[in-house]
């Protein structure tokens, strides 16, 4: 193993939290609409519950949407295998199961300097015409990463 993302754990248990969060507030937004009231005495009145519900259907979709596309676009361990000369990335895709992304040294393709937002969003690095993160100080080696990009020579 040459990389190992160090803010895994993070971007995962937030993809985790964010789903769980999307999910209640989809529940509470259909017991809303169904008329169902906790107690006859709520704290709320009807036009601040109403604006709760309409502002947490805009934002939670959003925050799901923002975490799935971080984590599903981040290398979360690079594997380089000498013998085939073959870098083997593993990320997640959407339904969390780990998706190998393979590679040979050089075919890594930095993203242009004036990329702006869209490189958060998107990622730095292409490979096979798809953008993925990659955080450069998380490489065990600086001749591994190098070589990733094609800089020097297997």
């Amino acid at each position: 193993m040459i990389y190992k993302h160090k803010k895994r754990y993070y971007y995962i248990s937030t993809y985790f939290l964010s789903g769980v969060i999307m999910i209640v507030v989809l529940t509470d937004a259909a017991k809303y609409m169904y008329g169902y009231s906790l107690t006859p005495d709520d704290v709320f009145d009807e036009q601040t519950r109403y604006a709760f519900m309409c502002a947490s259907m805009i934002v939670c979709p959003v925050l799901y949407l923002l975490t799935h596309t971080l984590v599903s676009r981040t290398m979360m361990h690079i594997f380089y295998n000498e013998s085939k000369r073959q870098f083997r990335g593993v990320c997640y895709n959407w339904c969390m199961t780990r998706k190998n992304v393979l590679f040979k040294p050089g075919e890594v393709q930095l993203l242009p300097e004036g990329a702006g937002a869209m490189q958060f969003l998107r990622g730095g690095y292409i490979i096979d015409k798809k953008s993925y993160h990659i955080s450069a100080m998380d490489f065990t080696s600086t001749r591994y990463y190098n070589l990733m990009l094609g800089f020097i020579k297997p």
